[in-house]
């Protein structure tokens, strides 16, 4: 029953942000005087119209609960009608830009409201950032050192692990040995020693703490390694931990976490691309494929959130990440995405301005569209088989 309820919520919360996604193209569609056919949660083949207001538009549930669409009068440049005043086509630039970009700003505004909320409330981060190194720093996904910082995570030293026949074993330091200072100078955070360590060519002092007491071991780097592990000897994870904040304390911190998420999604996404495509290492393009989520992956998050009795706090959060993570995708100027539909747009609105053509053929467009649509059908089909594989193999 676990499983049924969870791919359940995952569905749910799917279409929820879905639903907002496609409002907001609706949105803006009907506030330009733009005729909307439909309106329609869901992936054809339709499965029930559900109503029609007096505009015409339809409103319909579709087989596949997966995603849902908006279609508007004017949207495709050959299409019939294309310059009725009631079509998307006829809109000016800036309206045109407001109906094409509404649904991603819809997913950024759910997210807001939610962090907003939750920090109102008080909530735990999510975790710990302990994987990727990134730019950015967010509140409910603090890098290791944030968390540190912040009082998340409490350490005592730096712990040392030393390489099985490497210069620090050699030298004397055991394995779990708490680095305290090097030739005087306290060392507090792992980069402090590799910096160190990096800069020398000559005997260093570490002083360390073990469970005989404290000592001192000379160590001379070699090419500025001495073949040792190194990080936060962690004592504990607090539990209570919480952040809340007062009302408008709260939407700020919503708007700023809003922006660090969406910032940090699409750094890893670049970094996830590069890792793809120049890796520095085979073993980087397998990770960074096998890295890859879909639909599937999200359903088995939530069977497993549900399996471990998870507060309703986090499968929130882990909604408004979702909507953000969708944002941002659909950001990006790919063909068949808002961020490509937008980018025609602009090219459309640079011919109208320098050239006396006014925009490309509507064909070309088209088809460059349905090109991009079909490479996303593939890697959506990639996807979900690595998700499969996954699960299966676990």
């Amino acid at each position: 029953m676990t499983i049924f309820f969870g791919i359940l919520l995952a569905l749910v919360i799917f279409s929820v942000i879905v639903f907002f996604h496609e409002l907001g193209h609706f949105s803006m569609a009907k506030r330009f005087g733009v005729k909307v056919d439909e309106f329609g949660i869901g992936i054809p083949p339709r499965a029930k119209q559900v109503w029609q207001d007096k505009s015409g538009t339809i409103y319909t549930l579709n087989w596949l609960p997966i995603g849902g669409f908006v279609r508007m009068k004017g949207e495709e440049m050959n299409e019939a009608g294309t310059h009725d005043k009631d079509s998307l086509a006829s809109k000016n630039f800036w309206q045109q830009s407001a109906v094409i970009l509404a649904g991603v700003i819809m997913n950024f505004l759910f997210a807001f409201v939610i962090f907003s909320a939750l920090f109102m409330v008080g909530v735990e981060p999510l975790g710990i950032n302990t994987k990727f190194q990134t730019q950015t720093e967010t509140k409910l996904i603090p890098s290791f050192d944030e968390a540190v910082r912040i009082g998340l995570v409490k350490t005592d030293g730096i712990i040392l692990s030393p390489l099985t026949g490497s210069i620090a074993q050699k030298s004397g330091i055991l394995d779990n040995d708490i680095l305290l200072s090097i030739d005087g100078k306290t060392i507090s955070k792992p980069e402090e020693m590799i910096a160190k360590v990096k800069q020398s060519t000559v005997a260093m002092n570490f002083v360390v703490r073990w469970t005989g007491g404290v000592r001192t071991v000379p160590v001379t780097p070699e090419n500025g390694k001495i073949g040792s592990y190194v990080g936060y000897n962690v004592t504990e994870i607090r539990k209570d931990f919480r952040y809340r904040y007062g009302v408008i304390e709260s939407i700020q911190e919503g708007a700023i976490e809003t922006y660090n998420q969406s910032a940090m999604t699409l750094e890893l996404l670049g970094s996830l691309v590069k890792r793809i495509f120049a890796p520095r290492l085979p073993s980087e393009r397998t990770e960074a494929v096998q890295s890859l989520g879909g639909p599937i992956a999200i359903g088995n998050l939530f069977v497993n959130l549900l399996d471990a009795k998870v507060a309703s706090s986090v499968i929130i959060l882990i909604a408004a990440l979702i909507s953000i993570n969708l944002g941002v995708f659909n950001l990006l100027p790919f063909p068949a995405l808002d961020g490509g539909r937008f980018v025609f747009l602009v090219i459309h609105r640079a011919l109208g301005i320098f050239s006396k053509k006014k925009t490309l053929h509507g064909k070309i467009e088209q088809y460059i569209h349905i090109a991009g649509f079909s490479l996303l059908i593939l890697l959506s089909i990639f996807v979900a088989y690595q998700d499969i594989v996954k699960i299966i193999f676990r």
